[in-house]
């Protein structure tokens, strides 16, 4: 049997991914094909469907690691974006969104038969993901076996655990001044940043798969999943063993380390191993249970998408930098001359989530823009969403902050030139993205407009991240909230950190924070000033309670604004990283619009666009 290992050269992680789209209605389909070395066509294929909003950010590396594994075996896999979500077509306010999903599935699955010639075709699915793949195959797609994790019988049951999870994470933003706080919509879910229109969550309610009749059940095979000491659903494996399939129950270990931050979600491999043994008698069998398609999936390497009145064009765009295969997505007005354009925007990762951007809220930004003429590129550097890179690289925070990540922005820059995209730029990005955004601004002369949204900070330094870490721990103490004090000292090497800077006295005097920063001062000053000199109009937007606020009101940089006029300081009303609530994103999204205003209006000024 092959590794359960992903595909390594000179210790970086290589995907054997293919990026194309299903040409479907109402809503293009994203796909990657993972092709196994074996040109004759191949035995077995699997469909593997992405969870729903948050758990697809947390899985999406784990779900690439998961098809190069099936690659190696041998067998074809193909991983999809459903309709309105990831970098599909579409938005999951759409209406019809159940049966959009449904036939996405469907014709993914016609796809390994048909054009991949894969003589029989497994579906894999998460969560909500599997109940539509075991939906679909109900309803006559070419799927003949299925592997369901964390699959409950009935939608209403997923959907009690989306609301019980929404208010979790509702919890989690902490304080909120909303300007104008948005009036509710009826029925609509909002679940960590996504949403459900009311529409979907009850058609995805009134889903019961313990009344599911699969045609010629006898033929096939099921591995259901629990959750690690979660059992599988009794009541779907009661009702699929009633019907006659060949049904495998076991515990599906590795779900909670893989449902957690994307930045420390950990890839299952020995679940992968077992899911292999599972998945070769599948193989073996010579008839598929179901029919091959009559109807050929038309397939494209780019999509044109309406955007109000106007229509844009959608294309994958990947290049080799050093030992690795970057990727992102490029977005370009399909009316216009992409060349014509003005300028060039960038929007990168925001911290471990993928190029859609936080909530897909950059997946939005580029079709709006796109739509007015700018071409835009999300981004995904090394080792995040589907980049080479090493998987578990960015455990540590400060993985995020090394040099070599604005070297790759400047070289997507390269490429966007080359291929007679305008060479100026606006680039930007949340977090990390911010800082990498930041430090490619400072390096390279062709960047005229920054957004920085929420940077952590403008330098990276172990001193800086003591100090924040002490100055956090005293705020803590004094709300008296010790457990959270607890967590912070033995989590992310906090504690050590702390332990090497000298800063573990947790109530130390609010002058060594102000030394701390100091020595940081000047080079920030200077930097801000290269901008400045250099017109570079720049978007700073933070949340409530992001550190940087405090830091420049430590060292009264707050004060001295007006020394860089060409940065506008702009503040989200929420303690909220990643802008969660619905009325939040509209907000962002409106100042980031204002922000391209701007920096066009400024570069026109210049004559340099």
């Amino acid at each position: 049997m092959s590794t359960t290992t992903p595909h390594m050269a000179d210790g970086v992680v290589r995907s054997r991914g293919r990026s194309f789209y299903l040409e479907l209605e109402p809503d293009p389909v994203f796909a990657i094909a993972h092709e196994p070395d074996n040109a004759a066509d191949p035995a077995l294929g699997v469909v593997i469907c992405p969870p729903f909003g948050w758990d697809e950010l947390c899985t999406r590396r784990s779900m690439r690691s998961w098809a190069d594994v099936l690659a190696q075996a041998g067998y074809m896999a193909l991983r999809i974006d459903l309709p309105g979500s990831g970098d599909s077509g579409g938005s999951a306010r759409d209406p019809g969104r159940l049966g959009a999903w449904l036939d996405a599935i469907s014709r993914s699955a016609d796809w390994l038969r048909l054009e991949a010639g894969c003589g029989r075709v497994v579906a894999f699915g998460i969560g909500m993901s599997g109940m539509l793949s075991l939906a679909a195959a109900e309803r006559g797609a070419a799927i003949d076996d299925l592997i369901l994790w964390s699959v409950p019988a009935r939608g209403r049951t997923m959907v009690r655990e989306l609301r019980a999870f929404a208010r979790i994470a509702a919890g989690e933003g902490g304080e909120a001044h909303p300007p104008e706080p948005l009036p509710p919509e009826d029925g609509v879910l909002e679940v960590a940043g996504f949403v459900l229109s009311a529409e979907t969550v009850g058609d995805l309610e009134r889903l019961d798969l313990s009344t599911v009749s699969l045609p010629e059940a006898a033929g096939r095979r099921v591995l259901l999943l629990g959750r690690d000491t979660v059992p599988a659903d009794r009541a779907l494996a009661e009702h699929l063993a009633a019907q006659g399939v060949e049904l495998t129950v076991a515990a599906g270990h590795g779900y909670a380390r893989m449902i957690t931050h994307p930045q420390f979600a950990e890839t299952p491999y020995r679940l992968f191993g077992e899911m292999l043994d599972w998945l070769a008698p599948s193989a073996a069998i010579d008839a598929p249970v179901m029919a091959v398609p009559r109807e050929p999936v038309t397939t494209s390497d780019c999509i044109t998408l309406r955007v109000g009145e106007a229509l844009v064009r959608e294309a994958p765009f990947e290049f080799e930098h050093g030992d690795r295969r970057l990727t992102g997505i490029l977005t370009t007005p399909d009316a216009n001359v992409a060349s014509e354009a003005p300028i060039t925007v960038v929007l990168l990762n925001a911290g471990a989530i993928r190029r859609i951007g936080p909530n897909r809220m950059w997946v939005e930004a580029a079709r709006r823009w796109a739509a007015n003429g700018l071409p835009t590129l999300r981004f995904d550097a090394a080792g995040l969403g589907d980049a080479d890179g090493d998987e578990v690289g960015f455990h540590a925070n400060y993985e995020f902050y090394r040099d070599e990540f604005a070297g790759q922005v400047r070289a997507a820059l390269d490429e966007l030139e080359a291929a007679g995209l305008p060479g100026r730029f606006l680039v930007g990005g949340l977090c990390s993205g911010a800082y990498w955004s930041f430090h490619a601004g400072l390096a390279d002369d062709r960047i005229v407009g920054l957004m920085l949204v929420n940077i952590w900070s403008f330098f990276w330094s172990e001193e800086i991240a003591a100090a924040r870490d002490a100055r956090r721990a005293r705020q803590l103490l004094r709300a008296g909230s010790w457990r959270e004090v607890l967590e912070i000292a033995l989590t992310e090497g906090r504690i050590f950190r702390m332990l090497r800077t000298r800063a573990q006295r947790l109530l130390r005097r609010e002058r060594g924070d102000r030394a701390v920063l100091a020595r940081l001062g000047d080079t920030i000053d200077s930097s801000l000033g290269l901008l400045r000199d250099r017109d570079v109009r720049t978007l700073l937007l933070l949340s409530l309670g992001e550190p940087l606020v405090e830091d420049f009101e430590t060292d009264g940089r707050i004060d001295r604004f007006d020394e860089w006029p060409n940065i506008d300081l702009q503040r989200i009303p929420l303690e909220d990283h990643v802008f969660r609530p619905v009325w939040a994103q509209r907000q962002v999204h409106e100042t980031l619009d204002a922000a391209v205003e701007r920096t066009l209006a400024d570069a026109a000024l210049r004559g340099i666009v």
